[in-house]
């Protein structure tokens, strides 16, 4: 299920119509009942790979297209964000109008990443993963006796629900694609934050009776 967010190296752009599926396809991976830490460590390995591989790019790509430096693109919270937060934000008074299509398409490659950074932060908390063994993780270990038979903490499950970027005449719909733009790059930040740091206390052991109450949901955007 993981390849599914994985961009289709023959194609330019990825489809806005798969973001849907996409959206489900997280849920999936963030309720299966795992029974050995490998599992969401495997998905957060991956997670991390296609969101270092192709959330810069987008974010370089954001940059080129918004005059941001396209060296340290998401260094800080930008104007657009800020005015987005404060429900300030105005195409039209930033000069975006004539880039709508371009900055539409952006926002399609980030909503395509967004569920994995959101799967990625859920899996760690729920699992008690910490920082130290994410750096240690390597696809090819063999599974540890003592990350057997664990099981989710408690809290609500995983869900992620995505709001449409583009309206049915297929012109941008501003206020959903500035909200994921923002939260592109915040949790980008974060991750980024993540990777830099290592926890220097040992993983702390999942719970191994505790089930999860369902309820509740957890949107992005």
């Amino acid at each position: 299920i993981i390849s599914l967010f994985e961009k289709d190296p023959d194609v330019k752009y990825s489809n806005a119509d798969q973001l849907p599926m996409l959206a489900f396809a997280s849920e999936i991976l963030g309720n299966l009942p795992y029974t050995s830490l490998s599992d969401p460590l495997f998905i957060v390995y991956h997670s991390s790979c296609i969101a270092a591989l192709d959330g810069q790019g987008v974010l370089t790509q954001f940059a080129e297209l918004l005059g941001g430096d396209v060296c340290d693109p998401n260094s800080e919270e930008d104007d657009i964000e800020k005015l987005s937060k404060q429900g300030k934000f105005d195409a039209a008074q930033l000069g975006l109008e004539a880039k709508g299509a371009e900055f539409g398409q952006l926002c399609v490659e980030a909503a395509r990443i967004l569920p994995l950074l959101k799967l990625k932060q859920f899996l760690r908390k729920a699992y008690n993963i910490s920082e130290a063994r994410v750096t240690s993780y390597v696809p090819s270990e063999k599974e540890l006796i003592h990350e057997k038979g664990i099981s989710i903490s408690d809290g609500p499950p995983f869900s992620f629900t995505m709001k449409s970027i583009l309206d049915a005449d297929g012109s941008i719909n501003w206020s959903n694609s500035v909200k994921i733009y923002s939260s592109f790059r915040r949790m980008m930040r974060d991750a980024e934050a993540d990777d830099v740091h290592v926890d220097p206390e040992p993983t702390k052991s999942p719970k191994r009776t505790a089930k999860r109450k369902r309820g509740g949901s957890d949107q992005v955007v």
